[in-house]
């Protein structure tokens, strides 16, 4: 399979072992790629599923071709890491968006805190962030980016394996008994840290604070730095 040309292919366009590309995909593939009759390339439908398939009509409009093999799970840990981000400036929060989709973080939550200068998102960038970084990284299954929450409203429904980053905490990661079959949700605060009402609201919660180290980390080094030993411990 060629590596190098990976494409979004909605399921309701796989009809058995024939495919076709949505307008932009398949100009893309032809007009700036050269993708021509008989090559392949790799399908990722964003549900967890990849395809090796090969074209057979390179039309700008919508390329079509043929399922050569399915791939479940491809690109994909056999763990699930759930980023709980605050809401930070939108350059280095759309930086996040993109390095947590290279590093496997299945889900992203927005958080509202009291100490975020920034209260929304662009749903609609995010979510194109997203899709192009999982294509580049050849993930088969795209992250979910959720709506903004406030920490009451992430805590609604219960979780286990709860984390949090922060300086004071005793305990890093490796510390801590983390169950791999089951979700871990990552909480990053702020650079103003979290407030003292939301630290009770975690205490209360259960939940689990780990530091990365002595230094002081910008809210996207330490959400990116948590992801990257997850991933090592979990794996």
């Amino acid at each position: 399979m060629n590596l190098d040309h990976a494409f979004q292919v909605s399921p309701r366009a796989l009809q058995g072992n024939f495919f076709s590309l949505t307008k932009p995909e398949s100009n893309h593939a032809i007009r700036v790629l050269r993708l021509q009759k008989d090559d392949e390339i790799c399908l990722l439908d964003g549900l967890g599923n990849g395809y090796r398939a090969i074209v057979e009509i390179p039309n700008p409009d919508c390329v079509s071709g043929t399922i050569l093999q399915v791939l479940p799970d491809y690109g994909e840990n056999t763990f699930s890491i759930n980023l709980v981000m605050a809401l930070i400036k939108r350059d280095r929060f759309e930086f996040i968006l993109e390095k947590a989709t290279e590093l496997g973080v299945q889900e992203i939550t927005p958080l509202n805190l009291d100490r975020c200068a920034k209260k929304t998102v662009n749903y609609q960038r995010c979510e194109k962030i997203v899709i192009a970084a999982a294509k580049q990284s050849r993930r088969s299954r795209f992250p979910i980016v959720h709506s903004p929450v406030s920490l009451s409203e992430f805590f609604i429904h219960p979780k286990e394996q709860v984390v949090a980053g922060a300086m004071t905490a005793a305990a890093t990661l490796t510390d801590l008994d983390l169950a791999p079959a089951l979700p871990v949700h990552v909480i990053i605060g702020p650079e103003g840290d979290f407030s003292d009402q939301e630290l009770d609201m975690m205490n209360k919660e259960g939940v689990a604070y780990f530091k990365l180290g002595n230094r002081r980390l910008r809210s996207e080094t330490a959400a990116l730095n948590s992801i990257a030993v997850l991933n090592e411990l979990l794996g």
